[in-house]
This record gives C-alpha cells, structure tokens and sequence, in this order.
C-alpha cells in the first residue's frame, strides 16, 4: 500500500490526471476483487463447517438408529417366544396345569414390553438450517422420522390402551385381581380364562393389536433404517 501512496503521489505531482485516474481505478478493482476473495474463503470455511457439523449429525443419527434397532429385536423375539400362547387360548388348547406352570399364560392382556425411539440426531438435523445439502437423504431421515414415528406411537397407544382397559376391568370386577398382581397362583384368574368367553375375546384383541398392527410398524421402521444406515455409510 506504500508503494501504491508514493506512485499516486508521482502522478498528481507530475499532473498526470489519467494516469491518476487509471490508476485509481486499479486500486478499486484490487480492493473489490481482495473483498470478493475474502468473501470467497469465508464461504468456503463456513460450508466446510457445516458439512463437517452434517457428517456428526449422520453419526449420531447411526448411532441412535443402532440403537433402536437393538430395542426392536428385543421386542420381536419376546413376541416371537410367547406368539404359541396366544395361539393356545384362541384355539381353546390351554390345560390347566399349563396356568399353574407358565405365569406368562397369565400376563398376556396386562404386560407389554415398551419402547422408546432415540431422536437426539433426527433433532439436531431438524435444526439444523444449512445450505450444503447436496443430496435428498436428510429429507430422506426427516421424511422416514416423521412418518413412522407418527404410525408407531398411533399403533403403541392402541397396543397401551387394551391392555390399560384389561388392567382396569380386571381390578373392578374380580376378587382374584390382588392375588394375580401379587404373582400368586390364583384360582379365581384360572377359571376365569378357562371358562369365561370374555377372556378369550381380550387376549384377542392384545393379539391384534401387538401382531397385526403394531410388529408390522416396527418391521417397515428396521427395514427403512437400514437403508439410511448404508446411505449414512457411503458418505463417511
């Protein structure tokens, strides 16, 4: 910049008004273009931040996803394992001996295993205001979120609110509720579910809401976030 003060004062010394002006114009041109360059970097650095800030997003989003997956296949092999006892009570084959000897014959209508989804990843990517998504999969992951979070919790508050209204009218109406809750071998509950065509009708409904309606929901959500993990994969 010195150097450029001391030619600027040679042409206004010499009167070299067009020289001058030549120049001055030079020395804009070289401000607008060392502005446009430092604009440029910056840019460059703030979309560098950001993906780098979108890759852990996509770490955390694997992460949570793994997770859930695990809790999944927990769930489907319970059900997996007490799938014959449901089809025992609805084919009328269940002995008594057998409700004497397998408590899990018993809680059918009024124990479930629960689930909760972690969505710290699908959070901070909804947050998440950027302009360097390059592809369709953060749609993708909100779109996938969004749709089958809504359908599980419809299916899981149905699958809640059967076995709510079981516990409910159980403990209204039967002498046998406090020693069933007290994991006693209560009599008045055996013959209840071996003679009571009311019992049956419960345990299909438990049946149709946790087989037909709610392990389907959670099937479509492992097959879906396994294709977003291996999306995930291919941009590490």
């Amino acid at each position: 910049m010195k150097l450029f003060r001391n030619q600027r004062s040679k042409f206004l010394e010499n009167k070299k008004i067009g020289n001058y002006l030549a120049y001055a114009v030079g020395e804009i041109i070289l401000v607008v273009i060392g502005i446009l360059i430092a604009v440029s970097l910056n840019n460059w650095n703030q979309n560098r931040k950001e993906k780098q800030q979108l890759v852990n997003i996509y770490n955390i989003i694997a992460n949570d996803l793994k997770n859930d997956l695990q809790e999944i296949e927990k769930i489907q092999e319970f059900y997996k394992t007490v799938a014959p006892l449901y089809g025992k009570i609805l084919n009328d084959s269940v002995k008594r001996v057998e409700y004497l000897m397998n408590p899990q014959l018993t809680y059918l209508t009024i124990g479930y295993p629960e689930i909760s989804f972690n969505k710290r990843g699908y959070n901070q990517l909804v947050a998440f205001n950027s302009d360097v998504f390059e592809d369709s999969l953060p749609s993708q992951i909100i779109e996938f979120y969004t749709e089958r979070l809504r359908e599980i919790q419809v299916d899981d508050d149905l699958r809640a609110q059967d076995f709510k209204d079981n516990y409910s009218h159980y403990k209204k109406n039967y002498a046998w509720w406090a020693d069933l809750i007290s994991m006693k071998n209560s009599q008045g509950f055996i013959e209840y579910a071996l003679n009571d065509p009311d019992y049956k009708n419960r345990v299909a409904s438990a049946h149709f809401a946790t087989y037909k309606v709610f392990l389907p929901e959670l099937k479509k959500f492992k097959e879906q976030a396994e294709v977003i993990l291996e999306e995930i994969e291919k941009r590490k």
